[in-house]
């Protein structure tokens, strides 16, 4: 069965998604002293529409990518739904209350993106309205068409000014 995607105002979700974020912040930088850590997505973005879900960055150096690795598959499921090499896997924790991702990137990496998208979705209240408008536009519909159409929306958003000056 295709599964569907549904949407909300952010503000719903504010509240549990900083609580959640902070502690999750606070565990990781126990676990990865190195990293910086960033809430990403639109649970991070006042004024925006999301699935309600937390979405944590976390960047390390190419050189500490395996270790960060090997330590966060101890406390979270790997996203087999996603992409994952040498500079990037994704984890995630569905019995958290909101669902919890988290992006280990290498820093300067091709996937190295989350929290300048999140950034520039934050400051540019136009780029967040044509973001929030596909979400409409998809809301109860294909997650899988949704994704396409958010795909086409990043590559455009990553060649405007304000995020190649991040």
């Amino acid at each position: 069965m295709e599964e569907k995607v549904y949407f909300q105002a952010e503000y719903v979700f504010r509240e549990a998604a900083e609580t959640l974020f902070l502690e999750e912040k606070a565990k990781l930088k126990v676990l990865l002293s190195h990293a910086e850590i960033h809430h990403v997505g639109s649970t991070a973005i006042p004024g925006s529409l999301t699935k309600g879900d937390v979405d944590i960055q976390v960047i390390v150096n190419q050189e500490d990518f395996n270790s960060a690795k090997e330590i966060l598959v101890k406390y979270y499921d790997i996203n087999s739904g996603s992409v994952s090499d040498d500079t990037f896997i994704s984890f995630k924790d569905d019995n958290r209350n909101p669902p919890l991702g988290i992006q280990l990137t290498v820093r300067n990496s091709s996937l190295d993106i989350f929290w300048k998208i999140t950034d520039v979705l934050r400051e540019n209240e136009n780029l967040r309205q044509q973001y929030n408008q596909i979400k409409r536009e998809f809301n109860g519909e294909s997650m899988e068409k949704y994704r396409e159409a958010k795909a086409r929306f990043f590559i455009n958003l990553m060649k405007t000014k304000a995020y190649k000056n991040k």
